[in-house]
């Protein structure tokens, strides 16, 4: 027995050592002395993790006394070529091709999983060609050609090859992280919906129940624990798609399942990391009106709380402070009031206007932009009653005489023109004015239903609010 421990306590390191390891030994023959480069995908980029120069046989290998964290690698040649790899457990492997060739000649040893993946994307990438083949002859077919059901027939079956060599793949493959790969590719299959009787809009009844089983299945086969995911494009570009595609692009609706998708990825730490990364840059910097109400959400129920551990100070308080600009002007909120001296010297509060909608202007006669802006507000108030529009136009500087004299020779004088030049409203902080002309637009109770917008923008939130144009009409208008 003590014999047999000793033995034991020889062996145990050195099989530890090699654990700890990664060997890819890579045959490219027609790159002789060149560079070639090992990369990772981290999400929607990709990044050299490694880098050697073959021999003159065109051999090389990658080693190191570490191993790669597993996922989905390429191997990059001096023309920007590259073939994926996949780097799983076992990471000592070899792989043989030319710099042409690729997937085509490559021969693999010792790696089950990358043997099954140059199947996979010989598969795919022969279906492919024939799909491009027959979606050409399907175009080049005159109208009414008996040809075209037959090509919409030939088209369908590759389609139902292409379903049936997923599932297939997915079940040979359910040891290792291609078939994991492979099963999150997949998009859900919508059942069909009878529509029932009763419903007269049976097309708008249809649309609601899609939507409803693609929003609740689309992420069905993403595992949230599995880190591994991070290092392809696939999941990034899945969660990508949910939420700018697959959702319905409201604020309440994009948060909630902010919620959902943080709350499944909580117990990975790299996986939390990298979707509370993404909601922050993706809904921080967007150009959709209401999106900064998304933004203001990930801050203040993730980064600013116990959740997030990897922020310095600084960048927590820039944080706060961002938070906190745009806290007060959010879509839905009650806009804050602004009590401020007229051009006449006397006081108008927003509060107090009683028309149906009020445009919210800050703006200064020397911006440029504003010198286009303006006119074009003040035609618009001109073809609206009171009780339908008021203008609400805030002067952002302190030069009464300049102010006045731009009112009076504009005739911009019939709306409510104020200015607050010892900031006692601090306007600029509840309404985030960091630039001019910026326009908010308001119900009669006051709650902001639009920001940052173009005045034709304002006409057509008018036209159908207030019932003068369809939004069919608008659509029609910009085709």
């Amino acid at each position: 027995m003590r014999s047999l421990l000793f033995a034991l306590t020889l062996i145990l390191p050195s099989f530890l050592a090699c654990s700890q390891s990664y060997k890819i030994d890579v045959e490219i023959s027609d790159l002789p002395n060149q560079d070639i480069y090992l990369g990772y995908y981290y999400g929607d980029k990709t990044y050299v993790s490694d880098t050697i120069t073959l021999d003159s046989n065109g051999k090389g290998t990658f080693q190191a006394d570490s191993i790669l964290d597993e996922g989905l690698y390429l191997v990059v040649m001096p023309s920007k070529n590259y073939f994926d790899i996949i780097v799983g457990s076992d990471q000592e492997f070899s792989l043989k091709t030319t710099s042409t060739g690729l997937m085509n000649e490559m021969e693999i040893s010792g790696s089950k999983e990358n043997t099954a993946l140059k199947e996979f994307q010989q598969f795919m990438m022969n279906q492919n060609k024939q799909v491009v083949e027959l979606q050409k002859r399907l175009k080049a077919q005159s109208e009414g050609s008996d040809s075209i059901e037959i090509i919409k027939t030939q088209l369908e079956e590759l389609s139902n090859e292409v379903k049936a060599h997923w599932d297939k793949t997915i079940e040979n493959n359910s040891d290792n992280f291609l078939g994991v790969l492979v099963k999150a590719m997949k998009n859900p299959e919508i059942p069909d919906y009878e529509v029932p009787e009763e419903i007269e809009n049976k097309d708008s009844a249809r649309w609601f129940y899609s939507y409803n089983y693609n929003r609740a299945h689309y992420l069905d086969n993403i595992d949230f624990t599995d880190k591994r995911f991070i290092r392809t494009p696939i999941f990034h570009n899945k969660l990508n798609t949910y939420f700018t595609k697959v959702l319905v692009q409201d604020p309440d609706t994009i948060n909630k399942y902010i919620d959902v998708v943080a709350k499944d990825a909580i117990e990975s730490y790299e996986m939390f990391q990298y979707v509370i990364r993404y909601f922050y840059n993706t809904f921080g910097q967007s150009n959709i009106m209401g999106m900064d109400k998304v933004f203001v959400h990930v801050a203040e129920n993730y980064y600013l709380t116990e959740k997030v551990d990897w922020l310095d100070e600084e960048t927590i308080e820039k944080m706060k402070d961002q938070v906190a600009k745009h806290r007060f002007n959010l879509l839905g909120n009650t806009a804050q009031d602004l009590k401020m001296e007229t051009l006449h010297m006397e006081y108008a509060r927003l509060h107090d206007i009683h028309a149906k909608y009020t445009l919210i202007m800050f703006w200064e006669p020397d911006c440029g932009h504003c010198k286009k802006v303006v006119p074009e507000a003040h035609k618009l108030y001109q073809e609206y009653s009171r009780d339908e529009l008021e203008v609400f136009a805030v002067y952002t500087q302190t030069n009464k005489e300049e102010w006045a004299k731009y009112i009076e020779e504009k005739g911009f004088d019939d709306w409510i023109n104020a200015w607050d030049p010892y900031n006692l409203t601090n306007f600029r902080f509840f309404y985030n004015i960091y630039s001019t002309p910026t326009l908010y637009l308001v119900d009669e109770n006051k709650k902001i239903i639009a920001k940052r917008i173009g005045i034709e923008t304002v006409r057509n939130i008018l036209d159908i609010e207030l019932g003068k144009k369809k939004i069919s009409d608008i659509e029609k208008e910009r085709n």
